[in-house]
């Protein structure tokens, strides 16, 4: 990009009342800001969204999402969660290990297949903030 582009980019900031632009293109990162106080419309804060937390395994094995003699699933999609809660099994020959939430919130997806093989510290559940 050369000097001539970046003053263009510039002007047009301050035209349209922006406070800056972020371009990153492969081997060239430019980031422009304008001072607030340089006049013009103040731009709003951005808008946080809810944060969503990954639940993760904290080991090797299989995940189970039911214990192998139920049925039923420990935990479901649009259920809430405890901070402790049990929400799956880790299977590691023939011991069960029980997984526990390390976060409240309510179940927004079962990211992992009730019986895949599973590593250290992989994301399995994601849970949205209640």
């Amino acid at each position: 990009m050369t000097n001539q582009e970046i003053r263009q980019l510039a002007v047009w900031l301050k035209e349209a009342h922006l406070a800056g632009a972020h371009i990153c293109r492969p081997g060239m990162q430019l980031l422009l800001k304008r001072s607030s106080d340089a006049g013009g419309v103040a731009a709003a804060p951005p808008v946080k969204a809810a944060p969503e937390q990954l639940l993760k395994t904290p080991g090797l094995g299989h995940l189970r999402l039911t214990h192998p003699d139920h049925r039923e699933v420990l935990v479901t999609v649009g259920s809430l969660v405890e901070r402790g809660q049990l929400v799956a099994l880790l299977q590691v020959g023939e011991l069960l290990l029980p997984v526990r939430s390390q976060h409240a919130g309510r179940l927004a997806a079962v990211l992992t297949e009730c019986g895949a093989t599973v590593g250290y510290g992989e994301a399995f559940m994601r849970l949205a903030a209640e």
